[in-house]
């Protein structure tokens, strides 16, 4: 008898965790990445992403340049991102993990269209 409300708990407990990932990922998408961009990243990167004048003498990629994008996973910015590289700061305990993943994907909006 006490088998069936122990296996209820479980099955509702999975599927509220479910959904709170779900959610987690459907609100992703209302960070604002323009302005983390802004605050963490133009300094160096400048705000198309080609690179600041000060970005450039401490060897910041450009991230409109289509080698440069094709060289580098997402898995590669995230660590970047997270845990900094070179003389770019870490943004670990700064921004979440959903921010950082975020701002890949604004990396990779910075990339050149492909030509049909």
């Amino acid at each position: 008898m006490l088998k069936r409300p122990v296996a209820l708990s479980l099955a509702l407990t999975f599927f509220l965790t479910l959904f709170m990932f779900n959610m987690s990922y459907t609100f992703g998408d209302q960070i604002d990445y323009k302005k983390i961009f802004k605050n963490e990243c133009e300094k160096c990167h400048g705000m198309d992403g080609k690179g600041s004048k000060r970005g450039k003498s401490l060897g910041a990629p450009d991230f409109t340049n289509s080698e440069w994008q094709a060289s580098v996973t997402d898995e590669q910015l995230i660590a970047s991102i997270t845990n900094g590289k070179e003389k770019m700061p870490k943004q670990e305990g700064k921004l979440s993990h959903e921010e950082i993943k975020a701002m890949v994907k604004y990396v990779r909006m910075l990339a050149p269209k492909k030509r049909r």
